[in-house]
């Protein structure tokens, strides 16, 4: 039977808009390179070869996992807008490759000086080779199954990769080299957000990588001057509702939804349910996507039994009133089980459609 990608596209978009015409909670698993490699039998690089291969590969992978999403997993601002800085400023011996795993950049090797960051050089990303291939790939995806591909972008993310741990020290010994380097990063952000405007249209949403607002990495006051005040002029520039993404474990999930509007967050900590129940409470207009379901506990270590007792927990809990996505944090990893990732959608199909059987409080499986 034919995947119906615009009624999963409606599904998502629904829920993220709290519209109460949703028929059951939409499933987001992220699935990055090393799972498409995984189900396609494609290394990472002949995946990165041909736009219509990777895209084959990524509609394929997305139906097996019974996805309400499928995306080009290496279009964000990671690895490869750190690829894009390395062969920009000649510094391709940085990034290490590997078949059935996304490239790495050795962090910090390209802004390890001062020089290095004033004489930084932005990427022109409809000039890349890797991004080209990304943005047709995306094109391919958005033309053949009509759902909307969502520009991702990031900032400290980006900042980490070029910099590496130096970027720590900067806040306190070298704060306006380490402005400067985010505003880099910024206006190459903005390169990107341009290519994919002149690519694909304007996007319904940005799907943002706000790594500095952990409690463990730094300050929230310190995470507001390095990304969190260049959110917001970003979606001054950019005017579409942003999703944040934040895998860490000590996040600032309170605070910066008081500070900045996000349509949404993605992430899978803290593990205290009862603390994504009062986040609901607070934050009724910001959609839940993952809540507690985190990759690296049910899914990896236990049972398909668990991961469905997890998913249950969390349907019963934060999908009655809309605005609750299922959404393993973060990417799905090599060493998950097939039959652990298969129990999501599975329990979704049980427990997920609307309305809700809400048992009242923390449910017991």
């Amino acid at each position: 039977m034919e995947y119906n990608w615009v009624k999963s596209a409606n599904r998502i978009m629904r829920t993220l808009s709290g519209s109460k015409r949703v028929d059951k909670v939409p499933y987001f698993p992220l699935i990055c390179e090393e799972m498409v490699s995984r189900i396609s039998g494609k290394t990472v690089k002949e995946l990165l070869s041909s736009p219509a291969l990777y895209a084959k590969a990524a509609i394929m992978s997305h139906e097996f996992l019974q996805a309400d999403c499928v995306l080009i997993s290496t279009a964000y601002a990671g690895p490869a807008e750190a690829l894009a800085f390395a062969e920009t400023n000649g510094k391709v011996d940085t990034i290490s490759w590997y078949d059935y795993k996304i490239f790495m950049i050795k962090q910090g090797a390209i802004c390890k000086s001062v020089e290095q960051i004033k004489n930084l050089i932005i990427p022109k990303h409809n000039e890349s080779n890797l991004w080209q291939t990304c943005l047709e790939a995306a094109t391919i995806i958005q033309d053949k199954t009509k759902f909307p591909q969502n520009c991702a972008l990031g900032l400290w993310s980006v900042v980490q990769e070029l910099r590496g741990v130096q970027a720590y020290r900067d806040i306190r010994k070298n704060p306006k080299l380490l402005m400067e380097l985010c505003e880099k990063v910024y206006e190459s952000q903005m390169d990107l957000y341009q290519y994919w405007l002149d690519t694909l249209g304007k996007p319904p949403f940005i799907f943002f990588t706000g790594y500095a607002f952990n409690s463990h990495m730094m300050s929230f006051e310190d995470a507001m001057m390095y990304e969190g005040d260049l959110i917001k002029r970003m979606q001054k520039e950019i005017n579409v509702p942003f999703i944040l993404h934040n895998c860490g474990t000590a996040p600032y999930f309170d605070e910066i939804c008081k500070e900045i509007d996000f349509a949404a967050i993605n992430c899978s900590h803290p593990l205290e349910l009862d603390y994504w129940i009062e986040f609901k409470k607070n934050f009724p207009k910001v959609t839940i996507m993952g809540a507690n379901i985190d990759v690296s506990r049910e899914m990896l270590n236990g049972t398909p039994e668990d991961v469905e007792a997890k998913v249950k927990e969390n349907i019963l809990n934060l999908a009655p009133g809309g605005r609750y996505i299922c959404a393993p944090v973060c990417c799905l990893p090599w060493g998950v089980s097939l039959p652990n990732i298969k129990a999501v959608p599975e329990a979704i199909e049980k427990y997920g459609y609307y309305p809700i059987n809400q048992l009242g409080g923390l449910s017991i499986v």
